[in-house]
C-alpha cells in the first residue's frame, strides 16, 4: 500500500477539491449531452460518445502503459456493470430531455439508499435505526418530487429512478471484478458495451418507429468529443482524489453534482425547481450523508464505485 494510501489524512484537503473538480466536470458533460440530445436520438448520441471515449480511455492506457488484456475486457462482472451501465446512461439521458436536469440528477442519488436498501439480503449487513431512517428520507424525498403537480402522475420520473437502480447494479457488479484488472480496463470495457448498447438503437429504432439515427452537421461532432473528454477527464480526476483521500470524507463531495446541475439548468433553461423539488432534494441528499457518516462510523469496507452518473 502506498504512503498516499496508508496517511491519506494529510491529503483530505487535495482530494476534496480534486473531487469538487470532478462533479463539477461531470456537470457540464451532462449539459453536453443534453444539448446534443435535442438534435440526435439518445441511441446515436450514447454510441458516437462511446467510440470517442473509447479512443481516448486506450489513449491513455498507452501513456500509463497499462497493458490491454482481452481477458479483462471481457470480464463477467465487468460485462455486467457494463450492461448495468448502458441501462442507466440511456435511462438518465432520455430523463433530462423531459425534466428539469436538477431534478433528475437528484433523484438519481437515491442510489446510496437503494445500496444499503439491497446490503441487508445481499451481503447480511445489520442496517441500524439511523440507516432505516435514512433509507425512509430517501424514499420519501423521491415521492415529495415525483407526487403529481396537475392530474396526471409525470411519468418521466420513472426513467432516473431506473437509472438509480442501474447504479446500484453497477456498483455491486464491480465489487466482484478482480483486483488485477485496472480502473481504466474496467471503465474501457464499460465504454464498449454502451456503444454497443447505442449501435443497436439502429434496427431497433427503426422497428419501433422511435431512434431512428439521424444525419449530423460536422460541427457537431466536436461537441462529442467535448462531452466524451469531459467523462474521461472527471473520471481521472475522481480516481485521483480516491486515492489521495479518505473516501468516507471526500465521497460527500459528490453531491455537488445536484448543485452545478441546478446552476446550469437556471442559467440555460431557465429551469428554476419548485419547492417541492428543493424539499424533496433535500432530504435525499441528507439520506446519503447519513448513510455515509453511519458508513464511516462504522468502517465498513466497501470498494468504492466510479463516477454516478458516468
Amino acid at each position: 500500500m502506498s504512503s498516499a494510501m496508508a496517511h491519506p489524512s494529510s491529503k483530505n484537503g487535495l482530494a476534496l477539491a480534486i473531487m469538487a473538480l470532478s462533479m463539477f466536470l461531470l456537470s457540464v458533460g451532462d449539459v453536453t449531452v443534453r444539448y446534443i440530445g435535442t438534435t440526435v436520438p439518445v441511441g446515436q448520441l450514447i454510441a458516437i460518445r462511446g467510440v470517442m471515449l473509447i479512443t481516448i480511455l486506450l489513449l491513455m492506457m498507452r501513456v500509463m502503459r497499462d497493458p490491454l488484456h482481452l481477458a479483462h475486457i471481457t470480464n463477467r462482472w465487468a460485462m455486467i456493470r457494463g450492461c448495468s451501465e448502458l441501462v442507466s446512461t440511456y435511462c438518465f439521458f432520455i430523463s433530462i430531455q423531459l425534466i428539469p436536469i436538477a431534478v433528475s440528477t437528484t433523484i438519481v442519488f437515491i442510489f446510496p439508499v437503494l445500496l444499503t436498501l439491497v446490503s441487508i439480503p445481499l451481503f447480511g449487513e445489520k442496517v441500524g435505526g439511523f440507516r432505516l431512517v435514512a433509507v425512509a428520507m430517501g424514499f420519501l424525498g423521491v415521492m415529495i418530487i415525483a407526487a403529481p403537480s396537475s392530474e396526471a402522475f409525470n411519468l418521466a420520473m420513472i426513467y432516473p429512478l431506473i437509472t438509480a437502480v442501474g447504479l446500484v447494479v453497477r456498483d455491486l457488479a464491480t465489487r466482484q471484478i478482480n483486483h488485477d484488472i485496472s480502473s481504466v480496463s474496467i471503465i474501457l470495457t464499460t465504454a464498449i458495451v454502451t456503444s454497443i448498447g447505442g449501435f443497436l438503437s439502429i434496427p431497433l429504432g427503426w422497428a419501433s418507429g422511435w431512434g431512428g439515427w439521424v444525419a449530423i452537421p460536422l460541427t457537431l461532432y466536436s461537441v462529442f468529443m467535448i462531452a466524451a473528454m469531459l467523462v474521461a477527464c472527471s473520471f481521472i480526476a475522481y480516481v485521483m482524489a480516491i486515492r489521495l483521500g479518505e473516501l468516507s470524507v471526500i465521497a460527500p463531495t459528490q453531491y455537488m453534482v445536484i448543485l452545478w446541475a441546478t446552476i446550469w439548468g437556471a442559467i440555460f433553461w431557465h429551469e428554476i425547481p419548485e419547492p417541492r423539488a428543493w424539499l424533496g432534494g433535500g432530504l435525499i441528499i441528507a439520506a446519503g450523508l447519513i448513510i455515509l457518516w453511519r458508513e464511516h462510523v462504522k468502517q465498513i469496507d466497501r470498494t468504492p464505485s466510479v463516477l454516478p452518473l458516468e
